[in-house]
């Protein structure tokens, strides 16, 4: 695994594929504490094949796994809200051809979650919603600058289970060419701003 920088932006390289934490804006300012106010932010991986090969990866809510580190240095709990088990799809998976790049890439927003039980008591809270309902939520957040980065990973356990889904050639030519392994994205800075 190697890191190097490339039009001002970090990525870490593991055999051929590059790694690059996609964050679109880096000051976010907090949001007032009222209903239906929030700030958006763009919050992805992106994926280039410097190989000579094809690779196939997942976008699955469970392939990316979102880490925010906290101004003292602490990885943050994350919260993980899913309304049901979401099955794998043929839909999660991407071809990246040779000397091609993908970007998976989420719209998460910035706001205040009041406490069901204490009207007055709100919590400033970041949700990164998936497909299919899935939610990975940090909070409470303060003012400050927080780093942010994304886990991926992918391994040839859980695939023998994917043939009760996917139909068993399509999912034959997924698995030819499906990257494996587990990846930490770069640390970008976010910094939450009063406005």
């Amino acid at each position: 695994m190697t890191s190097c920088e490339s039009n001002s932006s970090i990525m870490v390289e593991v055999d051929g594929i590059q790694f690059e934490t996609v964050v679109s804006e880096r000051v976010l300012p907090i949001p007032e504490a009222k209903r239906s106010v929030f700030t958006p932010v763009q919050l992805g991986i992106r994926i280039t094949n410097n190989t000579e090969t094809s690779f196939h990866f997942s976008s699955n809510f469970y392939s990316m796994f979102p880490e925010l580190i906290v101004p003292d240095g602490q990885v943050m709990q994350t919260g993980i809200h899913c309304e049901r088990l979401n099955r794998p799809m043929e839909s999660d998976f991407f071809l990246v051809l040779p000397e091609k790049a993908l970007t998976f890439s989420c719209n998460a927003f910035l706001f205040w979650i009041q406490n069901p039980k204490k009207k007055r008591d709100r919590q400033l809270t970041l949700n990164i919603p998936f497909p299919y309902e899935d939610i990975y939520v940090f909070r409470p957040l303060y003012p400050g600058t927080y780093q942010f980065r994304f886990k991926y990973r992918y391994s040839r356990e859980g695939i023998g289970d994917l043939s009760r889904w996917i139909e068993p050639t399509v999912l034959q030519r997924i698995v030819e060419n499906l990257w494996t392994g587990e990846v930490l994205t770069p640390l970008v800075d976010i910094q939450l701003v009063q406005s």
